[in-house]
Formats: C-alpha cells, sequence, structure tokens
C-alpha cells in the first residue's frame, strides 16, 4: 500500500512539472517576439534616421550650389559693371579734338554708337532752324562754365557760345542733329591757334564746309 501511494505522489509531481514546463514555453514565445519587435523598431528608426540624413544631405548640397550659382552670378554682373565703367572713362579721358570729329563722326551713325566715341550729350534738345532732333556737347569746358541759351524755348539748344570759346572757357561746341535716329548733320565750332573762332559742318549729302 505505501508503494502505491508513493508512486501516485511521483506520479503528480511529474505531472504539476510538466504543467509549469508548458507554461513557461508561451512567455519564452512572448519574450522572443518582443526582441524581435524591438530589433525591428531600432531598425526602422535607423533606417528614418539615415533617409533624414540623406534628406539633410541633400538639402544642404541644393543650398549649397543656389549660393555658388548666385555668386558667380553677383561676380559676372560685377565684372560687367567693371567694363561698363571702364568704358565710360575711357570715353572721358579721350582725346577728343577736331581731327577725332572730322575723322569718326560719320552721316548715318546710330545714337549708340556716338555715345561709345564721345559719351553722353551735355543736353538733348531741337535746332531753331528746323526744329529736328539735336544734341549738344561741351567739349572739355571749365570747372562750373554756364553758357545760357538766348532763346526762350530752353529745348532749343543750338546757339554758339563765341565768347566761352574765345576765352577759353570750353574747347569745342559741337551739335549733332537726327534724323529717324541717324546722324544727319555734325557742326563744330572750336578756336584756332589765333585765337579765331572756326566752324567745321558736315551735311547729310556728306559734303563739308569748313570756315
Amino acid at each position: 500500500m505505501k508503494k502505491w501511494l508513493l508512486l501516485i505522489v511521483v506520479t503528480g509531481v511529474l505531472i504539476g512539472c510538466g504543467q509549469q514546463e508548458d507554461e513557461v514555453t508561451p512567455n519564452e514565445s512572448v519574450n522572443d517576439e518582443s526582441e524581435e519587435n524591438v530589433l525591428e523598431e531600432a531598425s526602422t528608426d535607423s533606417n528614418v534616421k539615415a533617409e533624414a540624413s540623406e534628406e539633410n544631405e541633400e538639402a544642404v548640397t541644393k543650398e549649397s550650389d543656389q549660393q555658388l550659382t548666385t555668386t558667380s552670378q553677383e561676380s559676372e554682373d560685377d565684372s560687367q559693371k567693371s567694363k561698363d565703367a571702364t568704358k565710360e572713362q575711357s570715353v572721358d579721358e579721350q582725346e577728343i579734338d577736331i581731327e577725332f570729329i572730322k575723322n569718326e563722326l560719320k552721316i548715318g551713325m546710330i545714337e549708340q554708337e556716338v555715345k561709345e566715341l564721345i559719351g553722353e550729350p551735355f543736353k538733348k534738345g531741337y535746332d531753331a532752324k528746323n526744329a529736328e532732333p539735336t544734341w549738344l556737347y561741351n567739349i572739355r569746358p571749365i570747372k562750373g562754365y554756364y553758357f545760357e541759351q538766348p532763346f526762350e524755348n530752353e529745348d532749343i539748344v543750338d546757339a554758339i557760345d563765341e565768347e566761352g570759346l574765345k576765352n577759353g572757357e570750353v574747347e569745342i561746341i559741337l551739335f549733332i542733329t537726327w534724323e529717324e535716329d541717324k546722324v544727319s548733320y555734325v557742326n563744330a565750332s572750336y578756336t584756332n591757334d589765333k585765337g579765331q573762332i572756326k566752324k567745321y559742318r558736315l551735311f547729310e549729302d556728306r559734303t563739308v564746309k569748313e570756315s
């Protein structure tokens, strides 16, 4: 009888251990799944961070390229301004005498060509006889030089300041008349070595008169 009791007790113990093992196994499975989820989440976070890093690098690269493009454009603009300033300076320093005017100013030249040759006019207006567009140039006037045109209409600009020429206040007074935006008449007044006022006129038919 004792043997049977002992056998029953042992059997009960073994059955109890088996149930505990079965109860533990699901917990281990749950733990394994949790670890896998953690690893997957870590991997996902790493991928997201990597993608964000790549996007940041691309943004920085684009911004850097834009800055380089802007800097390059500014350099080109500065270079062009420098060229324009040099051109204007070369016009101001150019020795424009009566021989230069005779040789370089031509009938049919356009406005841009004249500006590149002798610069901007002192004043734009009209001639008194035909009311045609006329540009006035005072070549190498003294500082503070001023001549008041004797016409009531301030737009008429082709009066010659003979006193200013004789007194050396201005070396050459040049008028350029335009027709259809092209040079049609050139009239230059100046003084010779003897202080006499001389005139050079170039007409539309390209004939020249000097007096």
